[in-house]
């Protein structure tokens, strides 16, 4: 399940974790010029921000940044209203729910 916004196709959410011990929340993918955007939850409890760049002068370049449980809370309300925005319920309600639990992990206020 996806929807595009402009040149992004975004993802719904992963359901368990893979191989590498990720369970991505938020996918995004550009076709013009190719990048991904994935905010992913590890084993450990940490959220992550990972950026690849595919096309153009810094192609084959990658960024991993740790990221705050309030940020990862703000990545989910923007996924949220683009939901909305393109008329994607069944994505909202997706993203809704990883808020939901994301609100219930302590030390994560309503930021």
């Amino acid at each position: 399940m996806s929807f595009w916004a402009g040149a992004w196709l975004h993802d719904a959410p992963d359901e368990a974790f893979d191989h590498t011990g990720k369970r991505v929340i938020v996918k995004r993918l550009c076709f013009g010029p190719a990048e991904t955007q994935i905010w992913y939850e590890a084993t450990d409890g940490q959220y992550f921000q990972e950026l690849h760049i595919e096309e153009g002068i810094q192609a084959g370049e990658r960024y991993v940044d740790v990221i705050s449980k309030s940020a990862m809370l703000n990545v989910l309300k923007t996924e949220i209203a683009l939901c909305e925005k393109y008329n994607e319920p069944e994505m909202s309600i997706l993203f809704q729910t990883e808020k939901e639990k994301l609100m219930q992990v302590p030390g994560t206020g309503d930021a």
